[in-house]
């Protein structure tokens, strides 16, 4: 029989995310959408013979929905009382315990109906999108399945921790990106399994035809708090005029990254391309001169990945999920956060060592990120905590309404 497994998205509600920061509809995102790592991930588990389903709350009504991929996509309707809040999403951002409160209040308002579609889809499983939120902390100790949870950018510092340790203790596992990452949630007393993002490389390779021009890539979701892509904008002034900055995809700061390079004098060479599917994005890394990675944190970023597979010279932010990935001057170069001279004396370095560092970046993939083997480990994981529970046998009589 197959394994099912429930893949819950940590976003309040598809329409909090999708739909304001992505400016996607249910019937697009069904239709087109493949481009994150929930779809990526999702793949490599049905290659894996475990059938994946996305569970995504939402404003909207609930469902099972069916995509060509093979994949399912199931809405999680939010409470009606929660609706009203839904709004007030910035406000509570302003200290991380009502940011916390915000999360917990969140599941509380689609644990129902998560309950009814883990046991309407036969889940063996439900895998939860990181676990630094409140979100995770609520819905660890409510669900009858083994609980997994990852790490896919989260950071540990500013959030409310008092109740990691029992959460952590309460999960079958959890997916860590980093060595790092595994020391900070064994503290607490949590299982840990190493499992960096991966990168497909039967369709990311260099294309030994295409010719590289001095242009910077970046592809990001435009939210510059975290991606910091107005740094990017800022190096190019200290850059010669023949540098241009090619910027793929979109987000809430796009008028504001606009107007920055308008204000600096480089808006004729900073070109937004917005969202792009994975054959141009393919095509984009495979013709950049640089590509860049100025991020506040992240995880092992899949973008980067694929840049790196595909030959790019890259330059990436010195922060935790980077530096396994990037040895200085050897397959890219590692810039200090929120530096925009570091970035372009990177850049010209990258770029006058741009074919080594290329050919050293795409052994890097090719030997330690590749998704056939990763995602085979991942599968392997998920079957060990199903089977084994993962549940410490102190907490084994908690039911799973107790409170925490």
């Amino acid at each position: 029989m197959t394994m099912t497994v429930a893949m819950l998205l940590s976003c309040d509600t598809f329409e909090s995310f999708f739909g304001d920061v992505l400016k996607l509809d249910r019937e697009r995102y069904l239709a087109t959408y493949r481009n994150d790592w929930s779809w990526y991930y999702a793949r490599g588990l049905l290659e894996n013979g475990i059938k994946p389903i996305l569970y995504i709350p939402s404003l909207g009504d609930g469902g099972l929905h069916e995509t060509d991929t093979g994949i399912s996509v199931r809405f999680l309707p939010v409470a009606n009382w929660y609706k009203p809040l839904a709004g007030l999403r910035r406000a509570f951002r302003a200290t991380r315990w009502s940011l916390y409160a915000q999360e917990r209040v969140n599941a509380m308002s689609f644990l129902g109906p998560l309950r009814e579609a883990l046991a309407a889809d036969g889940a063996s499983l439900l895998y939860s999108q990181e676990y630094w939120n409140g979100r995770f902390d609520h819905l660890v100790h409510r669900v009858s399945v083994p609980v997994v949870a990852a790490d896919h950018g989260g950071l540990a510092q500013g959030v409310v921790q008092w109740f990691k340790g029992a959460a952590m203790r309460r999960a079958a596992m959890l997916h860590c990106q980093t060595p790092d990452e595994c020391s900070q949630v064994n503290a607490f007393g949590g299982r840990t399994h190493l499992q960096p993002n991966s990168c497909d490389t039967a369709q990311f390779f260099p294309d030994p035809t295409a010719v590289r021009t001095k242009t910077i890539l970046t592809v990001a979701r435009l939210t510059d708090k975290q991606k910091r892509t107005s740094d990017l904008i800022r190096a190019m002034t200290k850059l010669s005029k023949d540098w241009t900055l090619d910027i793929v995809g979109t987000g809430p700061d796009q008028q504001m990254l606009a107007t920055l390079a308008i204000e600096l004098g480089v808006a004729d060479r900073v070109h937004f391309h917005g969202f792009q599917p994975r054959d141009a994005v393919r095509t984009f890394v495979r013709q950049c001169g640089v590509y860049a990675m100025p991020s506040f944190n992240e995880g092992v970023c899949l973008a980067l990945l694929e840049a790196m597979a595909c030959g790019a010279s890259v330059v990436a932010s010195r922060i935790r999920a980077f530096t396994p990935l990037i040895s200085h001057g050897e397959n890219g170069h590692l810039i200090p956060v929120g530096n925009p001279d570091a970035i372009a004396t990177a850049v010209e370095a990258a770029w006058q060592n741009r074919d080594a560092l290329g050919q050293a970046a795409v052994a890097t993939v090719q030997a330690r990120y590749d998704s056939k083997t990763l995602f085979a480990k991942l599968a392997a994981s998920i079957r060990t905590s199903v089977r084994d529970g993962g549940i410490d046998a102190s907490l084994a009589g908690m039911e799973a309404g107790a409170v925490v």
